[in-house]
């Protein structure tokens, strides 16, 4: 079948299915598997729309085109490989986020939601899940799921209204000459990501004479996830929504501004006894159980929190408005860590810490104390993601974490003192939760902490 006979949806998803439960090496021609297979060798990780391309070509007899329409034209289907890996509880989870077109700036400042080229060309997308196993060539992977994304009708009317809000972010950001600021933690399900042969490629944003990174438009790791978890496999997700569905659409921000309003400015015993509840506030996690009471969930997840990648964070200010208390991210592994670079151009890939920083959101719901008393009031929420314009200053903090940790310099590792963003610190259950190095000593679990001074000034800014 040649690719002008594919005239539906219908025929372009029918064609797909016939490499369900198959890898592309048992499609190909055996007198071709010698030339794709060098045609890899010889590739190596510079394309990494190789498999797509194979798939295009193998199973629906398509040339690639680079064209901005979609690769179905008629059909008006845009194709897309991706990956799933196992996780350890068995089941398929993605790999990475889901990668659209690239992000024109010069054009895209023109340009209208419902007439965007990107929904022209990504409306209807046509997703191919494989199995991704390291070490495999790309041709033995194996298909599992196939899948018809109408990005305008298959999910909710909220997450649409949260892809269009995100889309327009990213535009306003790029109209005000801010391209080289743009940050995947800016946006909520929809991303700009990204995406050149190396880090050194830049190009000329409209607006501002400072080049920008090569972003392409994404749907992030974790919605792409719940998508899969949800709608292909079907499973019951363990999460209860913020929006109350016979009200009208609103943004992920509006509807935490909303649920936390009438609270804001208010006492924690004023908040319980307004909730009719009885908490005892010396109980662990206690102003963590008082924000679930205000959402409305019991010790649940929040499900746009989750398909949006956003961390809720309780900050409690002292009585004069400073903060005490760093961010942490996660306890990292010395001898993984050491292994890892900064950004790697060939994968498309990066650091564990620099991934945290550019793709990472969070909800601060910030507590203060009241001079001579144990009350606290709410003063406010915010939703807040690192700032690209600092990724430098954490770069030289990791980059000098990774040095000491080579030269088995653990007592100077970075301390808070130097530097106005970053610093690492223990992170373990106490100083017996240790871990290997790459010494073959133990040393105390650590991580990469944000420093309060910088959080407080983010939040007063």
């Amino acid at each position: 079948m040649n690719t002008t006979d594919y005239k539906t949806k219908e025929e372009v998803l029918k064609q797909a299915q016939i490499i369900l439960n198959k890898s592309l090496r048992e499609i190909i021609p055996k007198e071709d598997v010698v030339k794709v297979e060098n045609d890899i060798l010889n590739y190596k990780n510079r394309r990494k729309g190789l498999l797509g391309e194979l798939i295009e070509w193998y199973v629906f007899g398509k040339k690639p085109d680079g064209k901005s329409e979609a690769d179905f034209s008629i059909a008006g289907v845009e194709l897309k490989t991706t990956p799933l890996k196992k996780s350890p509880k068995k089941q398929f989870v993605s790999k990475e986020r889901l990668v659209f077109s690239m992000i024109d700036y010069d054009k895209i400042v023109h340009e209208k939601w419902e007439s965007s080229s990107f929904l022209k060309k990504n409306k209807l997308v046509l997703l191919m899940f494989y199995l991704w196993i390291q070490s495999q060539s790309i041709i033995d992977h194996e298909f599992k799921f196939t899948y018809l994304l109408n990005l305008l009708e298959d999910i909710s009317k909220e997450d649409i209204f949260q892809i269009q809000k995100d889309w327009e972010y990213i535009v306003a950001k790029i109209s005000r000459g801010e391209a080289h600021l743009l940050s995947e933690g800016d946006t909520y399900y929809l991303g700009a990501c990204t995406k050149a042969a190396n880090s050194r490629v830049v190009r000329d944003q409209p607006r501002n004479r400072i080049p920008a990174k090569p972003r392409a438009f994404s749907l992030k790791q974790q919605y792409l996830n719940y998508l899969i978890q949800k709608e292909i496999l079907g499973k019951k997700v363990d999460t209860k929504s913020i929006f109350k569905k016979q009200r009208r659409i609103e943004t992920i921000e509006d509807a935490i501004k909303e649920i936390f309003s009438p609270y804001v400015g208010k006492t924690d015993t004023q908040i319980i006894s307004s909730l009719g509840l009885s908490l005892n506030k010396r109980a662990k996690g206690y102003k963590r159980l008082l924000i679930n009471k205000i959402i409305g969930i019991d010790g649940g997840k929040i499900e746009e929190l989750e398909k949006a990648n956003v961390t809720l964070k309780v900050i409690t200010l002292e009585h004069t408005g400073t903060l005490r208390e760093s961010i942490s991210f996660p306890a990292f592994d010395y001898n993984d860590l050491i292994t890892q670079v900064w950004y790697d151009d060939k994968e498309e890939t990066m650091s564990d810490f620099h991934a945290q920083l550019e793709t990472k959101k969070f909800l601060f719901v910030i507590f203060q104390k009241i001079k001579n008393s144990d009350e606290i009031i709410l003063k406010k929420t915010m939703f807040w993601n690192f700032p690209m314009k600092d990724l430098p200053e954490a770069e030289r903090v990791w980059q000098e974490t990774i040095d000491c940790i080579n030269e088995g310099k653990y007592k100077d590792l970075p301390k808070i003192t130097g530097s106005s963003v970053a610093h690492v610190r223990p992170h373990g259950k106490n100083a017996e939760d240790t871990i290997k190095t790459p010494q073959g000593t133990m040393e105390t679990k650590r991580c990469f902490w944000l420093n309060a001074k910088y959080i407080q000034q983010a939040i007063e800014n």
